[in-house]
């Protein structure tokens, strides 16, 4: 169920499908863990639980509830510390620093990373250390601590290239996300047209149902572009940005198509991108893409 709610939000945005994630918590897990089970057993249904329960958060994050996703990923940890699985207690501070991050918090970012490189253990298998450390890459980065960053980024791929973990989203960590993060470290450290490189072979490793993240690294793409004067490139990856838009229930998504006509006014007079102008504010004032409420709110 993990796999199944992690692939919805990936190809449909975390506003869809969430609430249906927090009910099938709420009754069917709920009425699992209240039942007896010998101890090993009830040590795999907690780590279930705690997979799901993160994915959750991470939906809502995207939902645009950033205050209740934090709830909830102290939830994935509670229960996490409780089945004694170190992997996914980390993989959840992870994720908590990367919304740190995001909200501008980065002091709060950086020693979240930290924090969890430090509880993965010594045993951690290596896609999770590549995961883990290619966010504290990020962290560094935006902390100035431009060396260490990059070593955080080489080691990620050193480990990257042992993994050797089965598919899903707590087991293996995708080429593409690997680059799409390097390519975000990259851009914090001035090395924009190296991000770019890396954002494109993200690009390319990406898969048809993965419309959320392929979105977002072409917005992320197209706007490293524009900020370097390849006006040209941006607008042709803006409109590839806006052929998935409609598709996604994401605040990101809706945060990169606001980002996208900020950049792209100067350049009205352009045909290309006053072209792609004009399909974004379509695609703004249009019923299906209309904000999602922000703040706290119940699934």
């Amino acid at each position: 169920m993990s796999v199944l709610f992690a692939g919805l939000a990936d190809r449909h945005g975390g506003a869809h499908g969430r609430s249906a994630l927090a009910l099938y918590l709420a009754d069917d897990v709920g009425r699992v863990l209240s039942r007896h089970a010998p101890s090993a057993v009830r040590r795999q249904l907690l780590s279930g639980t705690a997979r799901l329960v993160h994915v959750l958060a991470v939906m809502t994050a995207d939902a645009g509830y950033p205050s209740l996703s934090q709830q909830y990923f102290h939830a994935a940890l509670s229960v996490a510390h409780d089945a004694g699985d170190r992997g996914i207690y980390s993989i959840t501070m992870r994720a908590m620093s990367v919304q740190a991050l995001r909200l501008g918090f980065r002091p709060q970012g950086l020693h979240l990373a930290e924090a969890a490189m430090n509880a993965s253990g010594p045993h951690t298998e290596p896609a999770t250390q590549a995961f883990l450390l290619s966010q504290r890459a990020l962290a560094r980065a935006h902390d100035r601590q431009s060396r260490a960053a990059r070593a955080d980024l080489d080691m990620a791929q050193t480990q990257h290239a042992l993994a050797t973990g089965p598919p899903g989203p707590f087991t293996t960590y995708a080429p593409a996300g690997l680059h799409y993060q390097a390519a975000r470290t990259l851009l914090v450290l001035g090395r924009a047209h190296e991000a770019i490189h890396s954002w494109e072979i993200s690009l390319r490793e990406r898969t048809p149902e993965q419309r959320r993240t392929t979105a977002l690294t072409l917005a992320a793409l197209a706007d490293t572009e524009l900020g370097i004067g390849r006006l040209e490139a941006a607008c042709q990856h803006w409109s590839a940005f806006l052929d998935l838009y409609p598709y996604l229930h994401s605040v990101r998504a809706r945060q990169a198509l606001v980002s996208l006509r900020r950049g792209l006014r100067v350049h009205h007079r352009q045909p290309l991108a006053a072209a792609v102008l004009e399909r974004a504010r379509a695609a703004l004032q249009s019923p299906s893409t209309q904000p999602l409420r922000r703040g706290p709110a119940n699934p």
